[in-house]
């Protein structure tokens, strides 16, 4: 009995000791730059099915390990991939300590810089255009394929409009006061001007700004943090213009203490992909920065970007079917040359002053003052006691007339009686007049002078039937 005990009392002792020094790996993984726990990180040894995701706390715990190398890999969305080689050893645990994750702030062109499809906005107040850009700059990949890629289905993120996101340049907000959006165009074309940002998606919380339900968008035009060196860039494409050259020069920290940074565009079409759709956009842009002292940094941004675009009409299944995809209501020939009725305007200069103070290793101070003037205008056609001068005006159009009720002595029967003849004559005058007839508007503006046989010799101003007008935003 006594040695039946004693065996016993020897494999017990060693069950607890095996039991203490399971194989395996455990850790602890942290943000980088906040030192908190990151949950739902995807652990995984390489090579195998071995994977686990990280606890609310940040902790992982592999047990019963093949014994050998390995390579344990570490994986969340938005911060960079980190592989640990480890050793593992039978009845042994490896506590890795704390792994930390740095944010992934590599991003390739295509994802950082703000891409503006303008060929299809027609709202004057730019409500649809507004989501185009915060779109296309995410990190979100559906995010990217969604933003107007789709033509002209427009996609909005959970129906929302920009407003409820936040843009922001240097820590000053870019959202108009008026309508809470950003204004697009008023850094359009500096593409490599812009390309240090930083993004959150949805509420997640900003560096910078308590922001909105759509997430938040930092442009930082710092002189001392742009890579070095000079850049040319030449472009075509079929969309809303046809030509881009864009070229910029960074100078870096210099000895004395000064950094800058030149950049300029130009954006041209005389046509884009839509008839009648000219695109004329220029782009300046500087940043000049002092260094004070090791504490005070002084940063100086100014940018310009006048364009002016002609917009292109939505269209119905029916007009795309007489004309074709490409075809826009909006322009007509005047003296030879297409004229756009609605011509889209934006001449707004920005200026800024930044004071960067670093108060010690765990707090900085920024303050900034923005200056920005000029206008937004939007062009348009109106008229009064006139018909409409718009060639898809739907009493012009086949539809009109092989949609109607007939008619019985002047009352409407309520039977179903296309009248084919007159949509086919529709059809014809449609497709023989498909734009606007600028020369018939400014007849319509004048009373004829005829001479005594009753013959028209000319025309004298009278009161306007049509109107070219603009929409003026003055900021």
């Amino acid at each position: 009995m006594k040695k039946a005990g004693l065996v016993f009392f020897i494999v017990l002792q060693m069950g607890f000791a095996f039991a203490q020094n399971k194989t395996g790996v455990s850790g602890i993984v942290l943000d980088a730059k906040t030192q908190r726990p990151l949950a739902y990180v995807v652990v995984s040894i390489q090579n195998t099915n071995v994977m686990q995701l990280t606890a609310i706390d940040g902790k992982f715990n592999f047990d019963d390990l093949i014994v050998g190398d390995q390579l344990l890999l570490f994986h969340s969305q938005g911060y960079k991939d980190a592989l640990f080689p480890v050793i593992i050893e039978a009845g042994q645990r490896l506590d890795l300590g704390t792994i930390m994750l740095e944010e992934d702030e590599i991003l390739d062109q295509q994802r950082s810089l703000i891409r503006l499809f303008e060929n299809e906005l027609t709202d004057d107040n730019s409500g649809s255009e507004s989501t185009s850009g915060l779109l296309q700059s995410s990190r979100d990949a559906f995010q990217q394929a969604a933003a107007f890629n789709w033509g002209q289905a427009r996609f909005r993120i959970r129906g929302l409009d920009s407003e409820n996101a936040m843009t922001m340049i240097n820590g000053v907000s870019m959202n108009k006061s008026y309508d809470g959006r950003p204004q697009w165009g008023n850094w359009g074309g500096l593409n490599d001007a812009i390309r240090n940002q930083e993004f959150t998606i949805g509420t997640a919380p900003s560096d910078y700004t308590f922001g909105g339900i759509l997430g938040t968008q930092e442009i930082n035009t710092r002189a001392s943090i742009y890579r070095t060196g000079t850049r040319i860039t030449v472009s075509g494409t079929n969309t809303n213009y046809r030509g881009r050259i864009m070229g910029i020069f960074a100078s870096g920290m210099n000895s004395s203490g000064w950094a800058f940074v030149v950049s300029a565009g130009k954006r041209y079409a005389d046509e884009g992909y839509f008839e009648g759709t000219t695109y004329d956009g220029n782009s300046l842009f500087l940043s000049v920065e002092k260094k004070l002292n090791d504490n005070h940094f002084l940063n100086f941004t100014g940018f310009y970007t006048p364009n002016s675009r002609g917009k292109n009409s939505p269209n119905s299944t029916e007009v795309t079917e007489l004309t074709g995809e490409t075809y826009n209501s909006y322009w007509g020939y005047q003296d030879g040359k297409k004229r756009n009725a609605r011509v889209k305007t934006i001449e707004e200069p920005i200026l800024m002053l930044n004071h960067y103070f670093k108060i010690n290793d765990h707090s900085n101070l920024n303050s900034s003052v923005m200056f920005q003037l000029g206008k937004i205008g939007n062009s348009n056609l109106d008229y009064q006691n006139a018909n409409s001068p718009d060639p898809t005006y739907f009493r012009k159009l086949p539809s009109y007339y092989s949609s109607m009720y007939g008619k019985d002595e002047g009352e409407y029967s309520g039977a179903f009686m296309p009248d084919n003849e007159n949509a086919e004559k529709s059809s014809i005058q449609f497709l023989a007049n498909p734009q606007i007839d600028w020369n018939s508007l400014y007849r319509a503006n004048q009373n004829p002078v005829v001479d005594s046989n009753g013959n028209i010799t000319g025309y004298e101003a009278a009161k306007s039937h049509y109107v070219l007008y603009e929409d003026r935003t003055d900021d």
